[in-house]
């Protein structure tokens, strides 16, 4: 039995061997009563670890493909004892490639989103060409971290000895640090208990121990969109297949909710204030929607706030986890946006139950997250420092959003729109349909200029008029003259008529 892998792909290998043996059975190249090789020799032969094929021989186990028998080995189960038309996996929930399709249409469509996403990318590299004026930046402007502060923070956190940071700590995350942010939580969002946080590396660790999670209980994974690929990147990694819901400037579209009214367990991940790449919170309406639907529907809301902390001003819309309480709620976040990636610290905030579920699982992962970052973290909160941080960083990001929404006004023609964030530093801009966001960012680079198309911003590569424009780590001068080189490119594609733009998505696999 010849099995070949492709270990670039985003398929979990485990995932690539157990769909290739199925393959095997429904073409009838494996019958029943066949032997297959030792996990050790398959392993050897494949050039994986034991753990992955075990992995892929449970699925299968499951579903009724094999049987093992101890001392003689795993063999391929008579025809009358399963059907192993399709595999219906235990410990996860239904998803477009447990639904009854072959594995090939199902690993096709996998190609097929994997295929287009590499495109993009490469595309993209583009957009590293020395000299351009890059509106493509997610992270902070690294001067907007005060000279010194690191260092001063440092200092303080070994002041009380370096014994706490020796040892691999709590896999919670250290005590002081889940107090420090229960007490921030309470002055500026939220009602919660130190139990009812865990530190992870970053909040996409936080997500990454929620795919996992999902695996075990058995929940379909929905994710709104347009959004920020890296979350629906981690549930694919774990064998996810993601199903998504469009979204507006005001949040998730009913009618597109309307496909989940079935009852299945789901996770439900959305950012309910200033959205990734919109820039937008989510209406009162679509939030109480969005709340009485999961009530309805058995299922748990991720709230992604990273960027809660830089609201520019006080009137932050109600939180998901107040609203619907810390049992069917989840609420991540991390130090990242406001104050620096290279910390990596971030968190994960829901009941004291599932805290307690997760524990074990990011035991496995990493231990724990390094106790020396933890450390800083306490002092930049305990000292004060992290909010007069805010205060600088907020009104740093006001001017370049307001330097960027007065060029855009000035500069793009009229039929082209964008949001207008209270916070930030992205925002979300419309062309004309028919116009595609992939040929202006060519005749953009051309002209100096760089952004990110929509199609980078969606799993199934939709939004192809619309583009993600980060202005935070652009000084005012270059945003003004970077947009007026944008809207010369924009009035070049514009003068052409509009049309099928070449690329349109792939749908929602219905």
């Amino acid at each position: 039995m010849e099995i070949s892998i492709e270990r670039d792909s985003e398929i979990p290998l485990y995932v690539q061997i157990r769909d290739a043996i199925q393959a095997e059975i429904q073409a009838e190249r494996l019958r029943a009563g066949d032997r297959l090789p030792t996990v050790t020799a398959l392993a050897k032969q494949i050039g994986v670890t034991q753990a992955t094929i075990r992995r892929a021989f449970e699925d299968l186990s499951n579903a009724g493909c094999l049987e093992s028998h101890v001392g003689r080995g795993t063999f391929i189960r008579q025809p009358d004892a399963a059907d192993s038309s399709t595999i219906n996996h235990a410990r996860r929930a239904p998803r477009f490639s447990d639904v009854p399709q072959t594995p090939e249409a199902a690993l096709a469509a996998r190609r097929l989103r994997m295929g287009i996403s590499r495109s993009l990318h490469e595309l993209m590299a583009l957009a590293k060409r020395p000299g351009l004026i890059r509106f493509t930046s997610g992270t902070p402007a690294p001067e907007t971290v005060q000279d010194g502060l690191l260092q001063q923070l440092v200092g303080q956190a070994l002041q009380a000895g370096q014994r706490q940071y020796i040892d691999y700590g709590d896999p919670a995350g250290i005590p002081e640090l889940r107090a420090e942010l229960a007490q921030y939580f309470q002055a500026h969002q939220f009602q919660v208990a130190p139990e009812q946080i865990l530190i992870t590396n970053g909040s996409q660790q936080a997500v990454a121990l929620l795919a996992q999670a999902a695996l075990e209980n058995q929940q379909r994974i929905i994710c709104e969109t347009p959004n920020y690929r890296g979350i629906t990147d981690v549930f694919g990694a774990f064998g996810h297949w993601v199903e998504t819901v469009v979204r507006d400037a005001d949040g998730p579209i009913p009618e597109r909710l309307e496909r989940f009214a079935d009852g299945v367990p789901s996770l439900f991940y959305c950012v309910p204030e200033l959205h990734n790449p919109m820039g937008t919170d989510l209406s009162p309406e679509r939030r109480n929607m969005l709340c009485e639907w999961a009530n309805d529907q058995n299922t748990l809301l991720v709230a992604d706030q990273i960027f809660h902390d830089l609201r520019f001003d006080d009137d932050s819309p109600p939180d998901l986890l107040t609203a619907m309480g810390a049992r069917q709620t989840v609420v991540i976040g991390s130090l990242s946006k406001a104050f620096m990636c290279g910390l990596r610290v971030g968190w994960l905030v829901s009941s004291a139950e599932r805290i307690r579920s997760l524990i074990p699982l990011k035991r496995v992962i990493d231990i724990a997250c390094p106790p020396l970052m933890q450390g800083i973290a306490v002092e930049l909160l305990r000292s004060g420092e992290y909010d007069r941080h805010l205060q600088q960083v907020r009104q740093q990001y006001r001017a370049r959003r307001d330097a960027a929404l007065s060029a855009l006004q000035r500069f793009m023609p009229p039929d082209v729109t964008w949001t207008t964030p209270q916070g930030g530093f992205q925002m979300w801009v419309e062309l004309p349909e028919g116009y595609s966001s992939i040929s202006l960012f060519l005749l953009a680079i051309e002209r100096g200029v760089a952004f990110i198309p929509g199609p980078l911003q969606d799993i199934n590569h939709r939004f192809t008029h619309a583009f993600r424009f980060c202005y935070g780590d652009v000084p005012v001068e270059h945003i003004v003259e970077g947009v007026e080189l944008l809207a010369d490119a924009v009035r070049e594609l514009l003068r052409g008529a509009p049309g099928d733009s070449g690329l349109s998505g792939l749908g929602d696999f219905q």
